[in-house]
C-alpha cells in the first residue's frame, strides 16, 4: 500500500508542474521523470472537435517530415525517423531517458501518434515522419527568464538540425524569452527553404518580468499558436505580441514517455495540433508554399468569440478539414484606398443646379397635366348630368324647419268646422 501511495505521489508531482508533463528536479538530487500513462482512454475532446480522421481517406501525411524542437520523444505510439540531443548539461545526475520532462513526447503524440484499438487517442497525422530535436534536458535551465525558458541559440541549433534533416514542418515546442541573431537566422533559413515554422506562444506567469516576448512566436511569418479548453475559451494568457491561431491545448490527451496516454496542458500541445494539420495539408496539396499553407489555415479557421484578428484568438480556431478542402479565391486581399469625396468644380455645381431646375419644372408640368386631366374628366363625366338637370344642384334642398308652439292648443274635434244647431 505504501508503494502505491508513493507512486501516486510521484506521478502527481510530475504532472503538476508547468501545467503539462513537466517537473523541476532541482529540489531533489535523484532525478524524477514522468512515468507511464493509462493504457486505455475514451476519445479525447480535442479529437471530437477537430475530427482530423475525416482527411485520412485523402492523406495521412506520410510524405511529410515534422520536427519537434522540445524535450525529446519516446513512446511506443511514436516512430521517430531521426533524433538529436542538443540540450545543455543537466544540473543533477542525468536520468538517461530520451524524454524525462514529457513535453516533446506529448507534442509529438498529438502530431503523429499511431491509432490503436486500446484507446480512443491518436495523432492528427499518424503516418507522418517524426523528427526530434532535444533542446531541453531533464530540466529547464535555472537562468531562464521567466521559468521554462530555453536559450535562443539552443533553439536555433534545433531548427537548423531539423532543416538539415529535410523537415517540411518545424514545431518549436520550447520557448525562449530572448531574441538573438542566431535564432532569427535559423528561422529565416527555414522559411527560405519553404518550411512551415509553428511556435508555441507560451504561457504568462504572475511573476514574469514586464516587457518580455516569446521567440520565435514573435517573429513575422512564424505561426504563433495559443490554446483553448474544451469550452472553446482561451485557457491561458501569453506574452506573445500576437496570436495567429488557437487550437486545443488545455487538458488534452497525449502520449507519455514510458507508454500509455494521459492529460497534458500547454500552448505546445496546441502547436502540435497545428503541425499535424499542416502535415496533412502539405501532403494533400504539395504545390502549396509555406505562405499558401499559412493563408489557408487562417482563412478557414472556425469563428472565435472575439471575431477575426482578436488579441486572444487570432483568426480563430484550427479547422483541419476546411483547411484542406475549402475553396479559396486566388491572390491576396488588399486594403481599399480611403474614400475621398473631393471638392466639386464650378462646372459640376452648375450642372447640379441645372438638374435641380429641370427637375422642378418637370414636377410643375406634371402637376399641371394632372390638374387638366381632372378637369377634363369632370367635364366629360358630369356635363351630361348637369344638362339633364338644367344645371340645378343635384342635392335636395334642406327641409324648412317649422318650430312648434311652446303651448299647443287642445286637439280639434272631427266636425268642429261645422256650425252648431240648437238641440
Amino acid at each position: 500500500m505504501y508503494a502505491k501511495r508513493s507512486l501516486r505521489t510521484l506521478l502527481a508531482a510530475a504532472v503538476g508542474s508547468l501545467g503539462i508533463l513537466l517537473i523541476d528536479p532541482s529540489a531533489a538530487h535523484a532525478q524524477q521523470c514522468v512515468g507511464a500513462g493509462q493504457q486505455s482512454s475514451p476519445v479525447p475532446w480535442a479529437q471530437r472537435v477537430l475530427t482530423p480522421e475525416r482527411l485520412w481517406p485523402l492523406t495521412a501525411g506520410s510524405k511529410q517530415r515534422v520536427a519537434v524542437v522540445g524535450s525529446g520523444v519516446s513512446s511506443p505510439l511514436l516512430e521517430v525517423k531521426a533524433g538529436v540531443d542538443l540540450s545543455p548539461p543537466s544540473r543533477s545526475q542525468p536520468s538517461g531517458k530520451p524524454d524525462c520532462i514529457g513535453l516533446g513526447t506529448a507534442v509529438a503524440g498529438v502530431i503523429g501518434a499511431a491509432e490503436t484499438g486500446e484507446h480512443g487517442f491518436h495523432g492528427v497525422a499518424p503516418k507522418t515522419q517524426l523528427l526530434s530535436a532535444k533542446v531541453v534536458g531533464d530540466s529547464y535551465p535555472s537562468s531562464g527568464q521567466p521559468g521554462q525558458a530555453v536559450a535562443p541559440e539552443t533553439l536555433a541549433a534545433g531548427i537548423n538540425w531539423s532543416l538539415d534533416q529535410g523537415a517540411t514542418v518545424i514545431t518549436v515546442a520550447a520557448v525562449s524569452y530572448q531574441d538573438s541573431p542566431a535564432l532569427r537566422q535559423a528561422v529565416d533559413r527555414a522559411l527560405a527553404a519553404d518550411a512551415v515554422v509553428i511556435a508555441a506562444a507560451g504561457t504568462a506567469g504572475q511573476n514574469d518580468p514586464p516587457g518580455i516576448a516569446p521567440y520565435p512566436a514573435s517573429y513575422d511569418d512564424v505561426l504563433s499558436i495559443g490554446m483553448i479548453g474544451e469550452d472553446g475559451m482561451t485557457a491561458a494568457a501569453t506574452h506573445a505580441p500576437r496570436i495567429d491561431l488557437v487550437a486545443p491545448g488545455a487538458e488534452v490527451t497525449s502520449a507519455y514517455p514510458d507508454g500509455g496516454v494521459g492529460p497534458a496542458t500547454g500552448t505546445e500541445l496546441a502547436a502540435g495540433y497545428v503541425a499535424g494539420t499542416v502535415a496533412l495539408l502539405r501532403d494533400y496539396l504539395p504545390q502549396l508554399s509555406n505562405e499558401d499553407v499559412k493563408r489557408r489555415l487562417l482563412a478557414t479557421a472556425s469563428p472565435a468569440p472575439e471575431g477575426v484578428g482578436s488579441r486572444n484568438y487570432g483568426h480563430g480556431i484550427l479547422n483541419p478539414y476546411q483547411a484542406a478542402v475549402g475553396n479559396l479565391a486566388g491572390g491576396h486581399p488588399s486594403a481599399l484606398p480611403p474614400a475621398d469625396p473631393g471638392v466639386p468644380s464650378d462646372e459640376e455645381l452648375a450642372r447640379e443646379a441645372a438638374w435641380q431646375q429641370s427637375t422642378s419644372i418637370a414636377y410643375g408640368l406634371a402637376g399641371a397635366g394632372a390638374a387638366a386631366a381632372v378637369a377634363m374628366t369632370a367635364v366629360v363625366v358630369f356635363g351630361p348630368r348637369g344638362r339633364r338637370r338644367r344645371w340645378r344642384a343635384g342635392i335636395a334642398e334642406a327641409p324648412v324647419e317649422r318650430p312648434e308652439d311652446d303651448l299647443p292648443e287642445p286637439p280639434a274635434e272631427l266636425f268642429d268646422d261645422r256650425p252648431r244647431t240648437g238641440a
